[in-house]
């Protein structure tokens, strides 16, 4: 990679607003040129997982659930935070949201990888697991204001969906290509 390496001096922060799930802050920072940067926003959140999970028929397990910051349905792949302070592995994270959403329980998990959603406002990572072999084993355990409906289409209409406009969280396209050896 090319270009500046230099990383950029943290003068100051200030605590903007702070609830369990979010921080939000302004940094002032120095630049290499010296220049001083006065209020830089960042947004700290806990690590997010999303998870590609397969059925043993090969049928990708979907959801469906309204997004009120986009004031529509999405269709998405099961996901969530991390328990914020918890020590909660993206692992065990990855499999509670999977089984809390969907009833599902995989016979294997893999990790596909991570990413950063948004660096230059966030600074937490999105861990993309691969589920296997999933079976419906249990009932939906939605947190309280959760209402997500469970969907399974074959594993080959995956990519179709992302083309046709079907699925449009940039954050489950991600994943889906991660996981496109699979699907």
């Amino acid at each position: 990679m090319s270009g500046n390496k230099k990383e950029w001096l943290k003068l100051s922060t200030i605590e903007i607003f702070k609830t369990k799930f979010f921080r939000f802050r302004s940094d002032e920072l120095k630049l290499p040129n010296e220049v001083i940067q006065p209020k830089y926003y960042v947004m700290e959140f806990s690590d997010w997982v999303n998870i590609v999970a397969l059925t043993k028929n090969k049928e990708l397990i979907l959801i469906k659930q309204y997004r009120h910051a986009v004031e529509r349905v999405c269709l998405e792949i099961p996901g969530g935070s991390l328990n914020p302070g918890s020590g909660e592995t993206p692992e065990n994270a990855a499999l509670r949201e999977l089984v809390e959403e969907t009833g599902y329980v995989p016979s294997e998990i893999r990790l596909l990888g991570y990413h950063e959603p948004n660096p230059a406002l966030m600074n937490n990572k999105l861990w993309t697991f691969l589920a296997l072999g999933c079976e419906k084993v249990k009932k939906q355990n939605l947190d309280p204001f959760e209402d997500i409906e469970v969907l399974t289409f074959p594993a080959k209409d995956a990519l179709k969906f992302i083309r046709t406009g079907e699925i449009r969280h940039s954050l489950v396209i991600t994943a889906l290509h991660l996981a496109e050896d699979y699907l």
